[in-house]
């Protein structure tokens, strides 16, 4: 079995910079309600190395206590996580909370209320970005998302991949480090060879490279592997002039965008 390790990732690197290119990056985490353990050295770990991080907030299950925690993160944004993130699929098919079974006009209800109840938390912290729950946003929901105030929407893989988008700007994931059956760490070698191809991938003209590489990450579930990984990772980025972890509202274009006001 092939070994893939942090030589290698530093390789890849070494060849966006002898193509006189920088790897751009971003960083989603998902499943925020409250402040934990988690989330604090999650917070430290970004914040140390001056990382922007885009924090998915559960709008049902999001408290005040949140809102205070993130008040002195400058670099934390707040994205929308859904709104109660309940799956709505039958039993068999995959999870699924913005699509479904249910009528498109009570999905977009909820995301709608979602909208409000972050707006009213968070502020200017809360940009108007879906992240989807499980990464899954119907097409007939995709399409009409800007009814419900939001400019962007991140789910999981190429971007190119989302049809029916209408006027939102898609930022996607692309590398989830866990291994959900488990709920564990995924390895070193399969998290370093999953970012390795979607930096060669990008370097190489086999996927877009003008889409930013977005790391998807959980705080809640991660183990004390999973922690070294990205302690390791976050090192090797500083050290390395072809790679930058770019601002969350750079990376979806808002930096300049009118703020949106749910209906």
């Amino acid at each position: 079995m092939q070994h893939t390790d942090w030589d290698d990732l530093k390789s890849e690197f070494d060849a966006w910079a002898a193509a006189g290119r920088v790897a751009a990056l971003w960083w989603r985490d998902d499943d925020a309600i409250e402040p934990s353990p988690a989330l604090d050295r999650l917070l430290d770990l970004t914040g140390a190395h001056g990382i922007d991080l885009g924090l998915a907030v559960i709008p049902a299950g999001a408290t005040e206590e949140l809102a205070t925690r993130l008040s002195d993160h400058s670099g934390v944004v707040v994205l929308q996580h859904g709104y109660r993130h309940r799956n709505h699929a039958p039993i068999g098919e995959p999870a699924i909370e913005v699509g479904g079974p249910r009528p498109v006009e009570e999905v977009l209800a909820d995301m709608r209320a979602g909208f409000r109840q972050l707006q009213s938390l968070f502020g200017e912290r809360f940009e108007p970005v879906l992240a989807a729950p499980w990464n899954r946003i119907a097409p007939p929901v995709l399409e009409r998302l800007v009814e419900a105030g939001f400019r962007c929407a991140s789910a999981m893989g190429p971007r190119a991949a989302m049809s029916n988008t209408g006027d939102l700007t898609i930022v996607n994931a692309h590398l989830d480090p866990i291994n959900w059956k488990k709920r564990c760490f995924a390895g070193r070698d399969k998290a370093l060879a999953g970012l390795i191809k979607e930096l060669s991938d990008r370097r190489t003209g086999l996927s877009d490279p003008d889409e930013p590489l977005g790391l998807l990450t959980h705080h809640l579930d991660h183990d004390a592997a999973l922690w070294g990984f990205l302690e390791r990772l976050v090192e090797m980025t500083d050290t390395h002039p072809a790679a930058q972890w770019l601002s969350v509202r750079d990376a979806f274009g808002l930096s300049a965008a009118p703020r949106a006001v749910s209906a």
